[in-house]
């Protein structure tokens, strides 16, 4: 059955991974760098002072917290999984489209930009943007289109994407309704 799994996994990668193009290179390239996203990030830090005012500060401390809970707890997993990222399977390596031969840590399972991205989104729905469809969808967008490119760019099979989420998703929860809620949503 886990075999049936793997493969399916490395067939849809290497699908979604042949699709490509030197626009789309420089697009999915550019999307999975953090810097790049630091105009909606400003956004997002806007809207939040707008709405939340004086409890800014604890929510942004806060997410400082989740991102490194996320993060280090997706390297624990990577380091005990030890599944190979596509670029670094030498059974696949060769029809891998990476792009500016940029290939990550020999890991791949789970995606820490999918853990990442994902406990933010799920943390900021949860605790600001509950009712604001608009930013959710905004949100979902962002969460999409990271985790495609680290598909797209040769780094990371589907399930190391969707392990990152499942892991995102339960840190922002976790920490959300026994940390958070007990720290900041006191009557």
């Amino acid at each position: 059955m886990i075999e049936q799994i793997k493969e399916f996994d490395t067939n849809l990668f290497l699908w979604l991974n042949s699709i490509h193009s030197p626009a789309m290179d420089s697009f999915f390239f550019a999307i999975t760098n953090r810097f790049v996203w630091i105009p909606v990030y400003l956004i997002l830090l806007f809207l939040l002072i707008k709405k939340k005012k004086n409890k800014t500060w604890s929510i942004l401390l806060f997410i400082v917290i989740l991102i490194i809970c996320s993060d280090q707890l997706s390297v624990l997993i990577k380091e005990n999984v030890m599944r190979y990222r596509p670029c670094h399977n030498l059974n696949i390596q060769g029809v891998v489209h990476t792009v500016n031969n940029k290939c990550g840590g020999k890991y791949g399972f789970v995606s820490s930009h999918a853990t990442n991205t994902m406990a933010l989104f799920a943390f900021l729905v949860l605790s600001v943007f509950k009712k604001e469809r608009i930013v959710i969808a905004l949100l979902a967008i962002y969460v999409l289109l990271v985790s495609y490119s680290r598909v797209y760019l040769g780094v990371h099979y589907p399930f190391d994407i969707l392990g990152g989420w499942i892991t995102g998703l339960a840190v922002a929860l976790v920490l959300y309704y026994f940390v958070y809620n007990k720290l900041f949503n006191q009557p």
